[in-house]
């Protein structure tokens, strides 16, 4: 009876472990996806470097080609005035050149930034850089957009990182609670191996390897039901996987295991080491 209920306490232990370190790895994804959504729309941020008239079709290709080289710059497209003009005609449904007589539009360099200069103070950077060079009449960008988007991106970090740091205090506590009720039962044998001479190295050592492989166990179990759920919302929505990149995920499945089996070992040696240090009248009193 006493076997059956130490089996039924550490299938409770891990099943618990588990749980907590699925809440954790989830928190992780979350994370994940928020950074590569916050990419991507920081990306699509775009900069329009409007041409000069007085620029050639080989000189308007020269400055697309040193924009090229700016370690800012992630790609860029060059529209000349016809195509300029043909966008418009389909988007109005009507030749700006028959009404007016002439192109109204003049070329442009679109240019995607990379993430890091996706920032107000990056741009302004960028915009007096780029109003130097020859052939370029006006850059345009939305300022207030760039601000808003970094802002709130800025904002949602902080909350996400503050609610991961929570949850790993929560997760420590909960699974060091777990552990220390697995080790209570036993406090008595402790007591008693410590009476014979066994020194407090050996006696920790048994407790410490089995919940070093609960959290392991616990934590690949977490990791099997995170790629599972990931794997059915992917059929669902396969825009969603893109934004969870498999080396990020590969680490986050990596530091769920690593979480387990370290918080597990340490909680079972100071709670082990609790129990040892107590007389034994005090152990009928915890």
């Amino acid at each position: 009876m006493k076997n059956k209920f130490f089996k039924v306490q550490t299938i409770s232990v891990y099943i618990s472990t588990t749980l907590v370190l699925l809440l954790l790895g989830l928190m992780g994804i979350l994370l994940i996806g928020a950074k590569s959504l916050a990419k991507e729309v920081q990306q699509n941020l775009r900069v329009t470097v409007v041409v000069s008239n007085n620029l050639d079709e080989d000189g308007i290709l020269r400055l697309k080609k040193s924009l090229d080289s700016d370690k800012r710059v992630l790609e860029s497209v060059y529209i000349s005035r016809e195509e300029a003009l043909a966008e418009e005609t389909k988007a109005l449904k009507a030749n700006p050149a028959e009404i007016l007589g002439y192109n109204p539009y003049e070329a442009s360099i679109e240019l995607t930034l990379k993430q890091e200069y996706s920032n107000s103070e990056e741009l302004e950077a960028f915009e007096k850089t780029l109003m130097q060079k020859k052939g370029i009449k006006e850059v345009l960008y939305h300022k207030e957009l760039a601000d808003t988007i970094n802002s709130n991106i800025q904002r949602a970090g902080i909350m996400l990182l503050a609610l991961l740091a929570i949850l790993t205090l929560i997760s420590w506590s909960l699974i060091g609670n777990l552990v220390r009720l697995s080790i209570y039962s036993k406090r008595f044998l402790l007591h008693t191996m410590k009476l014979v001479g066994a020194t407090w190295g050996f006696i920790s050592r048994p407790f410490i390897v089995k919940n070093m492989w609960i959290g392991v166990f616990s934590g690949v179990a977490a990791n099997l039901l995170l790629a599972l759920g990931v794997y059915f919302i992917g059929q669902k929505e396969p825009g969603f996987v893109s934004y969870l990149p498999m080396h990020e995920l590969a680490l986050v499945a990596a530091a769920v295991i690593l979480f387990g089996m370290t918080i597990c070992m340490l909680c079972a040696y100071f709670s082990v080491l609790r129990f040892l240090r107590m007389r034994r009248n005090d152990l009928y009193f915890i």
